[in-house]
């Protein structure tokens, strides 16, 4: 393809997919339309104006964070992922859903094109308004939980200032072992998801240096295995409700860590959003290349 530009490129694709004036119902027909199946084709002005507006927002996205790509066959699935994870955590679902799938009416043009040769928006992508993030805790917010609730069960206390610093699930904070924190590094070794280990540096090493080490398990023990951690969201849950602030779970505090961690990243490092990004994700422990997930944490600033 030629080096038009952004807005060429999408005229020129849309008018692949141009089916105005013919019948959408006759198309149904021939298609063997059955009822959620997209039809191929854009059959209205309105739908084609949508689908160019959507399709000039994605270009401006890619523009401000990829610059160096100027065509739509450089478009890869992770990038259009990472876009469509910041929408989900940025938008109403309703305005997700709009971008789904002009989107997945944009690819039908690329491909009519034969600018792509594999699909760019995944079949999984759907959007379920019931499923959405509940966010971060502002750090004076999970600070007063922390306080409140610490005055009362001084253990639950430490582990919400643990995650605080470390971004660390509640399921790696139970299972956190004496002989996997180290001060001297301000580093903490987690087991996570899969049995996956991970040594991360804290946000704050004091967190370290307040933790019982004697023990092979800091906070698991016999008899407790079944209530710890739903004691801890109760305690959470009552404390939020109580102190008059938005409830967010023990996932809220995760959510503050990363507020910070990238905060530290970019502000006092001087990483891009994107480089931070992807050191945030392994520092959640997740695959670096998924930076999309951090926009569930910690939405574009």
């Amino acid at each position: 393809m030629g080096q038009k530009s952004w807005r060429g490129q999408i005229q020129y694709a849309l008018e692949a997919v141009d089916e105005r004036g013919h019948s959408k119902h006759a198309a149904k027909r021939e298609h063997g339309h059955r009822p959620g199946q997209a039809v191929p084709g854009v059959f209205s002005d309105g739908y084609l104006n949508t689908v160019f507006d959507r399709a000039i927002t994605l270009t401006h996205w890619v523009a401000e964070h990829y610059p160096d790509l100027r065509r739509f066959d450089e478009l890869d699935p992770g990038l259009i992922t990472e876009y469509l994870a910041e929408k989900t955590a940025t938008c109403a679902p309703s305005t997700v859903r709009t971008h789904l799938a002009c989107l997945r009416k944009l690819e039908e043009a690329l491909a009519a094109r034969g600018w792509i040769d594999e699909a760019i928006v995944l079949d999984e992508w759907a959007v379920d308004p019931t499923k959405v993030h509940r966010g971060a805790y502002a750090a004076d917010e999970a600070a007063a939980i922390a306080d409140c609730i610490g005055r009362r069960d001084a253990q639950y206390g430490q582990a919400l200032r643990f995650i605080s610093s470390t971004g660390a699930r509640i399921d790696e904070v139970f299972h956190l072992r004496g002989d996997k924190v180290f001060p001297d590094e301000r580093r903490v070794e987690l087991l996570g998801k899969g049995g996956r280990t991970r040594r991360i540096q804290v946000l704050h090493p004091a967190v370290l240096v307040e933790l019982d080490r004697s023990r092979r398990f800091v906070y698991l023990e016999s008899g407790n295995e079944r209530t710890w951690k739903n004691g801890l969201e109760d305690a959470v849950r009552a404390t939020a409700a109580q102190l008059g602030i938005q409830r967010r779970g023990v996932h809220g505090f995760r959510g503050t860590a990363a507020t910070e961690f990238l905060q530290m990243k970019m502000d006092l490092m001087g990483a891009s959003e994107h480089a931070a990004r992807r050191e945030l994700a392994m520092w959640l422990g997740h695959n670096p290349q998924r930076t999309e997930v951090t926009y569930a944490y910690v939405s574009r600033r």
